[in-house]
């Protein structure tokens, strides 16, 4: 408006003046004249007007400029521009810092490039102007100087710098928390600037904590705060711990540390309960560790977060297909609503979907860590689909019996009950993912129409024709699912497997068919022994309406990833349906593989290690394709370097791939702790109070260790995070960098041939962690005697041990670890393992006397 306002004085002044005669025709003529008639204008302000018209003209000019320079460190500010990272300062006592700082400094660089908000400047960069007669009071506007006057004006116009980040070293004598950064940041657009200080046990934490404060600080008023996760956070103060926490997760997920990310995530949402993103993610490491009942209920419980209550949703769900739903005009006032549930429930109606997996689960008592569970999800899921069971209960039990059926199935019962319910639980839970795919496409359809997705496709067209000056990485959540995925799941992939569940259902029951409540038009119906063409054609139909693009362009050059990936998987679920015919199977496997081939060839960044893991050795839709000799050929073609395991992994995590599991964690950890007591011993003094921490985090690894090798507590992950940070706590500050550990739940793609004996050492490992703690070892006791001891004599005044009594003492750990990672890793004697626990020293206050002495001894 300001520009306007300038525009139209300079027309007024140069009417009549114009600055060339006018030359054209048509709508360029005119143009031509009020651009001539513009600069006529701008000649006569310097020349020709009176004085109180000169004045009028410069105050709306500095007017106009004060806007510009607003609006342009508003926006460098959103954006955000080029950050200055400045050196730390050290402000510690001599000799107390080990580390460099200008490593520290290159360190919090790099953790603030990783997030994708900005680039850090390396760099000193120039402060802009605070305020704006700064700007404009070192301008000379001499009327014959406006060829360099104007160009420098312009040019500090817009500033360069956004943000500013120092930081001041210091210690302290509190322990653990000894070393902290006092950490700044500036922000350079209307002034202000926030500070706080962080402490941590080593510089590596420390450093790690001032990323994620100087990250939570500027999302909320950056462009990266209007993306997901963080979209509920924009304007607000955001908790650093949460970033930490979501970080962390992520990192870990990517990395197939899945235990340690599921601990995370869990963190995470306690702090941001409201988050569906959040919950999407969690859902899918759920399912990826072969958790479906856990997943089931971790979207089951956040299908409500678009701010609706469940008896609305519930109602919604079963609405008739011609039915006005007035509830979706909440999405008007709130357009992300819709987009933010959008992941969370197609997750909800895949996992339904699957629901061989999730029904054997069920009536297994597996697929969660906890035995609680599936209590809590007997009321909630009889309630959102007793309609689906209501055609296949006795009349007079439509409303009950679906909870019922499912309360009787946590108590057991016998096996010829036992198999007509599993199969009315898995039909149901087939009626419920079509009917919960039939309402998200009656959202989407609506959505389309609101218009909903116009501004996101303007970004998405304007990103392709804009230039970028660099790449950044993209930490934030993944694409949930696509158009063409979508309408093939819900047009091929649950008909198919709903007509799978029927068959399955009809000799132990009645046949029936679906509810007429929840019949939605999709095509003609699918059957169990629908042919490859048929099954490519409805394929096709779903994955592009337009027939000249069917018709015409090439199969490889329709789709995106998933669309492409979803196609496969159809074929892979025919190929489980039709396991009698030899000639379909070898068709579905060639049709399948092709589209897997179509798939890779579409780029997809730094996630293509973690759809590779997904579709090699974690989908469940893909199971029975992955023992095909094409589908390894394919996977050594698409990823080579990858060699193929001998004996291929089950299909969900189950007690032989857990075992494997834990026995390279047992592995690791040894290695390990070996290394840590041997730079311990290696220290040429011993304070008695950091003596008592690596009894008490010995006792604690050791507890780990018997939870983890316990069999009954197979399904509780939880006992393995315990054990990895019990480790990580054990190894810090004398081995901060732990390379290798934990390991990955799949490293390079392989699992180990050799489970008989895997599950016999981890047996034998358990009792003699168990005679360790009963007695019949002496380890365990003198752990937690030499704890005793050692508050004692810290009580007593006594500060610092004997060296040569502490040398003995890791000497002795440092042999226990070895010889466990020898019997672990090469198959050595596990009496030498036994012996070693027996050799440890106990420590003992004998000779000692009751006032404070300088040494103590064993």
């Amino acid at each position: 408006m300001g520009t306007l306002g300038l525009l139209g004085l300079l027309t007024w002044a140069g009417n009549g003046h114009p600055a060339w005669s006018e030359g054209g025709w048509g709508w360029a003529q005119g143009f031509t004249g009020w651009v001539a008639q513009i600069f006529g204008g701008l000649g006569r302000v310097f020349d020709g007007l009176v004085l109180g018209q000169r004045l009028g003209f410069w105050f709306v000019a500095l007017v106009v400029l004060y806007l510009y320079w607003r609006a342009t460190r508003a926006l460098l500010a959103y954006k955000p521009g080029p950050v200055d990272v400045q050196e730390l300062i050290d402000a510690t006592p001599p000799g107390t810092l080990d580390v460099p700082t200008g490593d520290l400094t290159a360190e919090l660089r790099q953790q603030l490039s990783d997030c994708s908000i900005y680039a850090p400047t390396t760099l000193p960069a120039e402060a802009p102007p605070m305020s704006f007669l700064e700007l404009v009071g070192d301008v000379e506007l001499d009327p014959k100087k406006l060829g360099t006057a104007i160009p420098r004006l312009l040019s500090r116009l817009r500033p360069k710098l956004a943000y500013r980040v120092g930081g001041v070293l210091r210690t302290r004598e509190q322990r653990p928390d000894r070393f902290g950064v006092t950490v700044t940041v500036t922000a350079f657009v209307f002034g202000g600037s926030s500070s706080t200080t962080l402490w941590g046990r080593e510089w590596d934490e420390v450093i790690r904590k001032t990323g994620c404060w100087v990250i939570s600080a500027l999302l909320p008023v950056t462009r990266a705060g209007r993306q997901p996760p963080w979209r509920q956070w924009w304007g607000r103060e955001l908790n650093p711990e949460l970033y930490e926490a979501y970080q962390s997760a992520n990192e870990f997920s990517r990395a197939g540390r899945y235990h340690e990310a599921l601990s995370r995530y869990f963190d995470a949402i306690a702090l941001d309960p409201k988050n569906p993103y959040l919950r999407g993610e969690l859902a899918e490491v759920q399912e990826k560790m072969g958790l479906h009942i856990d997943a089931l209920e971790t979207c089951q419980r956040a299908l409500t977060l678009d701010g609706q209550t469940s008896r609305q949703y519930n109602r919604r769900l079963w609405l008739k297909p011609r039915q006005p739903d007035w509830q979706r005009l909440r999405y008007l006032r709130h357009p992300r609503l819709y987009r933010d549930v959008l992941g969370l429930r197609y997750r909800n109606a895949i996992i339904l979907g699957m629901s061989e997996e999730t029904t054997q689960q069920w009536f297994q008592r597996k697929g969660s860590q906890d035995d609680t569970t599936r209590h809590r999800l007997v009321p909630l899921l009889a309630d959102r689909y007793q309609q689906a069971a209501s055609t296949l209960a006795p009349p007079g039990y439509e409303e009950v019996w679906l909870a019922r059926v499912l309360e009787q199935s946590l108590y057991g019962g016998r096996s010829e009950s036992a198999a007509g319910a599993k199969n009315f639980v898995r039909l149901v839970f087939q009626r419920a993912a079509t009917q919960e795919m039939n309402c998200l496409a009656a959202d989407d359809r609506w959505a389309r129409l609101a218009g909903l997705y116009w501004l996101a496709r303007l970004r998405s067209c304007f990103r392709l024709i804009s230039p970028f000056s660099h790449v950044q990485s993209v930490r934030g959540p993944r694409q949930a699912v696509t158009r063409g995925a979508f309408r093939i799941n819900r047009e091929v992939w649950a008909p198919l497997r709903l007509a799978w569940a029927v068959e399955k259902m009809q000799p132990p029951g009645p046949v029936c068919g679906p509810h007429p409540r929840y019949v939605w038009r999709t095509g003609p119906p699918v059957t169990t022994h629908v042919t490859p063409c048929e099954l490519d054609t409805r394929i096709d139909r779903a994955r592009s309406r337009l027939v000249f693009v069917r018709r015409y362009l090439p199969r490889c050059r329709r789709g995106d990833w998933l669309t492409r990936y979803t196609s496969a998987c159809v074929h892979a679920v025919a190929m489980k349906i039709n396991r009698g015919s030899e000639a379909q199977m070898k068709e579905h496997t060639q049709r399948a593989v092709e589209e897997l081939e179509c798939a890779i060839l579409i780029p997809r960044g730094d996630s293509a290690t973690v759809e590779r893991t997904w579709m090699v050795h974690e989908d469940p839709d893909l199971a029975l394709l992955r023992k095909a000799a094409l589908f390894e050929s394919f996977v050594l073609t698409a990823y080579p370097g990858q060699e193929l395991p001998e004996h291929p992994p089950p299909n969900s995590w189950s007690e032989a791939q857990m075992r494997d599991y834990d026995y390279r964690l047992l592995e690791e950890a040894a290695k390990v702790m070996e290394q840590v007591w041997i730079l311990r011993g290696e220290e040429p003094s011993f304070d008695i109070r950091d003596a008592t921490e690596w009894l008490r985090a010995e006792s604690d690894i050791w507890n780990g260790m018997r939870k983890v090798t316990d069999s009954r507590r197979l399904g509780h992950w939880e006992y393995r995070v315990e054990l990895i940070r019990s480790v990580r706590a054990g190894s810090q500050p004398t081995l901060p960098a732990t390379l290798g550990f934990p390991p990955s739940m799949l490293p390079d793609g392989t699992v180990r041939s050799d489970r008989q004996k895997i599950t016999r050492r981890l047996r034998r490992l358990q009792s003699d962690l168990r005679r360790d703690v009963i007695g019949e070892n002496a380890h365990y006791t003198n752990i937690q005697e030499g704890q005793d001891v050692f508050s004692r004599a810290t009580a007593d005044g006594v500060t610092w041990l004997d060296p040569s009594t502490v040398h003995s003492l890791c000497t002795a750990y440092s042999a226990v670890w070895q010889t466990l990672a020898e019997w672990l890793e090469q198959d050595r004697a596990e009496s030498h393992f036994v012996d070693a626990l027996d050799r440890v020293p106990k420590p003992s206050a004998t000779g000692l006397p009751r006032e404070g002495v300088p040494r103590y001894g064993s």
